[in-house]
């Protein structure tokens, strides 16, 4: 039986691409990916990675940037308290607050995960220029946590995923789109600069892909499709 337009975009975005994130993000720790690119960046007479933690591109690429999606994410939370009163809205009230939740789950998940397990930045390391001895494991002490995996400021980017599935939800194939190179695109920006100044390896930030994209899609499964029952 052929699958729906909706079922195979669950199934491609909201399953797929996520495994296929968790995948790489589980593999390229072990084939030297994560050292190698991070090394790439960093400065060894110096120790310090060749990108700062300050200057123009650290305002507009982190601070900036991270501050437009919690604007978004911001305003969507409104509109969906307005639609409990502005009559253009209430039709959309069940989307907003989907949206909103779909948008705000990952990176939650993300901040909540950063806390339980001993992962550091790289910037913290031993290898490069830090104090830090590499850890790995989970469930560890407060005291003990790294507080840097998964990536948190990637995860503000790929959130943005999260329309596309509205788009989905609305059968606006545009939309759905922009959604979702516009996640990805912006994600993968912010996951580059966060590699770039040390604060992350690849691995963190694919781990808050496949985070971001799970919690959207689940947030959206139950959804009734604004084309449900027609052709599409």
């Amino acid at each position: 039986m052929l699958l729906s337009s909706r079922h195979r975009f669950f199934l491609q975005v909201g399953l797929l691409l996520p495994l296929a994130f968790a995948a790489a993000a589980a593999a390229v720790p072990r084939i030297g990916i994560d050292a190698g690119l991070s090394a790439a960046f960093y400065d060894a007479q110096t120790q310090h990675f060749l990108v700062g933690s300050s200057g123009w591109l650290d305002l507009v690429g982190h601070r900036l940037g991270k501050s437009l999606v919690l604007a978004l994410w911001l305003l969507i939370c409104a509109a969906a308290v307005a639609s409990h009163w502005v009559p253009r809205l209430a039709a959309h009230r069940r989307l907003l607050w989907t949206l909103v939740l779909a948008m705000g789950a990952g990176p939650t998940l993300v901040t909540l995960l950063k806390d339980i397990n001993s992962h550091a930045c790289p910037w913290s390391l031993k290898a490069f220029g830090g104090s830090a001895d590499y850890s790995a494991e989970w469930f560890v002490p407060s005291l003990e946590a790294g507080r840097c995996f998964p990536g948190g400021h990637a995860a503000g980017g790929f959130s943005l995923v999260a329309l596309a599935f509205a788009g989905e939800a609305m059968n606006r194939p545009a939309l759905r789109r922009l959604g979702l190179w516009l996640g990805l695109g912006i994600g993968a920006a912010f996951s580059l600069l966060r590699i770039a100044q040390g604060a992350h390896f690849l691995s963190h930030n694919l781990w808050s892909a496949a985070i971001d994209l799970a919690s959207a899609a689940l947030a959206f499964a139950l959804l009734k499709p604004a084309s449900e029952g027609q052709a599409r």
